[in-house]
């Protein structure tokens, strides 16, 4: 029994299906974190120490990491994902 041929239109298209659903898992896996992790501090700072609101510096850094990884990580996915393949494509070609 033989393996399926596949084109090479076929293997970047699975490539790049395959890196958006990973970055989405990852962008998802940080949102969850960033979220539980916010409502943890802001909790601790008004049951604690409700006087000064120190917790919306925590949460807005941690904020601002989320959406760097949304822009750098997720929505400019495919762009990475293409310059990866062009880069494998030109080591390809110096092999032969």
């Amino acid at each position: 029994m033989t393996a399926p041929r596949i084109t090479l239109q076929d293997y970047e298209q699975a490539e790049r299906v395959l890196a958006h659903e990973s970055a989405r898992f990852g962008l998802t896996v940080h949102a969850v974190i960033t979220v539980l992790v916010s409502a943890l501090l802001i909790a601790i700072n008004f049951t604690l120490a409700g006087e000064f609101p120190w917790s919306a510096f925590a949460v807005g850094g941690m904020s601002i990491g989320l959406i760097s990884h949304w822009w750098f990580g997720y929505r400019n996915n495919d762009v990475e994902v293409a310059a990866q393949q062009r880069k494998a494509e030109a080591r390809a070609a110096e092999l032969r």
